[in-house]
C-alpha cells in the first residue's frame, strides 16, 4: 500500500490498508502520553490480505473494529462507485476480531468524493466547506462515536481500529475528539490530521479522477484537489467550532454520546500511559 515509505511511527505497514496508524505517543495536558496500541485509525481495511490481518491480530493487538462508512459506501451503489467492487465477506471473523458497522451516515454516502459533492461550492479555498462538513458529521455521529467511547470507556479494552472510506474525515473528527479529552495541544491535533495526506497520497489520484468525473465538478482541479486534503488549517478551524458549538470534547461526550462523569473519566485514565 506504498506504506514502506511513510514515517514509522505513527504509520503501520498493513498490506492491503492505506492510512494505518497509531494515535498513541502524542503529548497530553498532563504532560502524560496518549497510549499506543490502543486506538489505530486506516482508510477502509476491506482489501487486508491474510498476512495483514495477522499483524493486526497478533502483533497489534486489535480485537475491534469501527466502520463508519455509510450503506451506499459498503454496497458500491450509485456512479461514484462505477467499476468499484463490492466488499469481500467478513474477512475480520476467522481471527477473532468484531467489526462493527457504526455508520455515521447510514442511509447516504459520506465518503470523500460525496463530500466534495455536497460542498463543492467551497472547493475552492478556505476552511468553510470542512468545517461544516464537520459539524454535520459531528451531529449526526453521536451514536456510532459513542459506541468507541464506550469500547474505550470499559475496564482493560482492547486494541481497536477505526475506520470510514479514507480515514479522513468521520475517522479524523473523532481521533480529535479524543485528543481534545486528554488535551493534546490543538496544532498537533491539527498536525496529526494532516498526516493523512501522505497516508492517502498514492489514492489520491484515483479520487480525483472519480471527482472530475462528475458534470457538478469537470474542469475544477485545484477545487477537488483542496476537498481531498488533510489541511492543518481546516482541524484548527474545526476544533474553534466544536469549543464553541459543542462545548468542547467533554462536553460533547457527556451530553451528546450519554457517557456519565465516571464513564469520561475512566475513559482519560485508558488514553493514556
Amino acid at each position: 500500500m506504498g506504506s514502506t515509505s511513510l514515517p514509522s511511527p505513527p504509520f503501520v505497514d498493513v498490506e492491503g490498508i492505506a492510512n494505518f496508524r497509531d494515535i498513541g505517543g502524542y503529548t497530553t495536558a498532563s504532560s502524560q502520553k496518549v497510549r499506543n496500541a490502543l486506538v489505530y485509525r486506516a482508510a477502509d481495511p476491506s482489501k487486508v490480505t491474510p498476512e495483514g490481518l495477522k499483524k493486526m491480530k497478533e502483533e497489534l493487538g486489535i480485537t475491534t473494529i469501527f466502520d463508519f462508512r455509510s450503506l451506499p459506501e459498503l454496497q458500491r451503489t450509485g456512479p461514484e462507485w462505477a467499476d468499484v467492487e463490492t466488499d469481500h465477506p467478513d474477512p475480520f471473523a476467522p481471527y477473532s476480531i468484531m467489526r462493527h458497522w457504526t455508520p455515521v451516515f447510514a442511509a447516504q454516502d459520506y465518503g470523500p468524493e460525496q463530500v466534495a459533492l455536497r460542498y463543492k461550492h467551497y472547493t475552492r479555498s478556505g476552511t468553510e466547506g470542512f468545517v461544516q462538513a464537520y459539524r454535520d458529521i459531528l451531529s449526526s455521529g453521536t451514536e456510532a462515536y459513542e459506541k468507541v467511547f464506550r469500547h474505550l470507556a470499559q475496564e482493560a479494552p482492547g486494541g481497536c481500529l477505526v475506520h470510514c472510506t479514507a480515514g479522513k474525515d468521520r475517522t479524523g473528527v473523532l481521533v480529535a475528539l479524543l485528543f481534545l479529552l486528554v488535551g493534546v495541544e490543538h496544532e498537533v491535533i491539527a498536525e496529526e490530521y494532516s498526516l493523512t495526506d501522505l497516508g492517502l497520497q498514492h489514492l489520491k489520484p484515483m479520487f480525483i479522477e472519480r471527482l472530475l468525473r462528475n458534470p457538478a465538478l469537470a474542469g475544477d482541479e485545484a477545487g477537488v484537489a483542496n476537498m481531498v486534503s488533510s489541511r492543518k488549517e481546516c482541524m484548527l478551524d474545526s476544533i474553534v467550532m466544536i469549543n464553541e458549538e459543542f462545548g468542547g470534547a467533554e462536553t460533547y461526550i457527556k451530553e451528546r454520546c450519554g457517557l456519565s462523569q465516571n464513564e469520561i473519566e475512566l475513559l482519560k485514565r485508558n488514553l493514556v500511559a
